[in-house]
């Protein structure tokens, strides 16, 4: 399972991490705008990525470092051989992303 989304999805990812059973595969992308917007969230054995839009000293669009987790988590899990994935994005998150991933995924399993 992948949640994506930014800091005012971290309820929501927190909530729907704390629900998932402990052998689920999970990856949590968090997009921030600066190191001071990071937080915890226990993904159990999953993986927690923070992505700062700030990195290279200018603001990044909104949704493009996000868009590019996303990318290589479809890549690395919708080739596999279980046909479900599941993708839950925050609902800040930018229409033309949401429509990437509808298109990566085998089967759109995009709540």
């Amino acid at each position: 399972m992948f949640l994506g989304g930014d800091v005012r999805n971290l309820p929501a990812m927190r909530r729907i991490a704390a629900a998932l059973p402990p052998e689920a595969h999970l990856t949590v992308v968090v997009e921030v705008c600066g190191w001071e917007e990071v937080g915890v969230i226990d993904a159990g054995d999953g993986r927690v990525s923070w992505l700062d839009r700030t990195t290279d000293g200018a603001m990044r669009p909104r949704g493009e470092r996000l868009a590019a987790a996303i990318h290589a988590w479809c890549a690395e899990w919708a080739c596999g051989d279980d046909p479900v994935c599941t993708v839950w994005l925050g609902a800040r998150t930018p229409t033309r992303i949401v429509r990437m991933t509808q298109a990566l995924l085998p089967e759109a399993r995009v709540s």
